[in-house]
């Protein structure tokens, strides 16, 4: 059994958050360790993670970092026996490591459309399904369990020149309906949370540089995001945290599988523009 050394909503649990060393992962991480996980946290930066992770601890919590390529099935292996050997269970899996490569179908340049394919879908799709089948065993275990995958109001959505982006976190949203239905009769409960933008790394990384990255935050301020217009802004890590813990934490959606949550500021319900 963990010992939690503070109380909290999910004290006496233990989580797995995957992209934990920036972004939503960083954010859902700190919460989760506020409120009362132990919290596995993996990522590709180690002095991030290992700053996560020393934070937590000095705060009275307690963390474990696992430096992981997660396309990678041995080393996503190592990070759940990891989190065993450290903590002895399993009760939370947060899939939030996320790439974004645009494209557009037909067009075969930077590094060609099959590439895009293969990174977007590598990471956004396949990686968070070798995650789910490798901690499933241990999530049976526990009572409570839950899975909860970080997915894109893009899922729901076709956007031009993303196609590949588009459809891995379609396929992700598919692998969350299928899972609730093959993991409800172990008390596994499998949702999504679909964000629209979010002001982390994810469109610098994909290739944006910092004016481009700007006209596009203030574009989804201005135009794009209906909620951003009176806020003045577009959602921050934080927020979409606060929705993974409300659908990791069996106190408040005990019965809630099988769902995407839209965080995106009403996005999605203005079509592609």
């Amino acid at each position: 059994m963990a010992s939690a050394t503070s109380l909290g909503r999910l004290s006496q649990r233990v989580a797995i958050i995957t992209g934990a060393s920036s972004g939503i992962g960083l954010a859902t991480a700190k919460l989760f360790a506020k409120e009362g996980a132990n919290v596995v946290a993996t990522g590709r930066n180690q002095q991030s993670l290992d700053k996560l992770v020393a934070d937590i601890n000095a705060s009275g919590g307690q963390a474990l970092a696992v430096v992981a390529d997660i396309t990678n099935d041995a080393q996503i292996a190592n990070v759940v026996t990891q989190a065993i050997n450290a903590f002895g269970q399993v009760n939370i899996l947060v899939n939030n490591a996320g790439v974004l490569k645009g494209g557009a179908v037909g067009d075969d340049q930077n590094g060609g459309a099959m590439a895009t394919w293969d990174f977007n879908m590598n990471v956004n799709a396949r990686a968070p399904f070798s995650f789910i089948n490798q901690t499933v065993p241990h999530l049976k275990e526990q009572a409570h369990s839950a899975i909860v995958n970080v997915s894109s109001v893009n899922g729901m959505q076709s956007f031009g020149g993303t196609a590949a982006y588009c459809a891995s976190k379609s396929a992700l949203d598919m692998l969350m309906r299928c899972a609730s239905v093959d993991l409800a009769p172990f008390g596994i409960r499998v949702n999504n949370v679909n964000p629209g933008v979010v002001i982390t790394e994810l469109q610098k990384t994909g290739g944006m540089d910092d004016e481009a990255y700007a006209g596009f935050v203030q574009r989804s301020i201005d135009v794009t995001h209906p909620l951003s217009a009176s806020l003045g802004r577009c959602c921050e890590p934080h927020e979409i945290a606060e929705c993974i813990l409300f659908l990791a934490d069996s106190n408040t959606s005990s019965y809630v599988t099988g769902t995407t949550l839209k965080v995106d500021g009403g996005r999605g319900n203005l079509g592609a523009r």
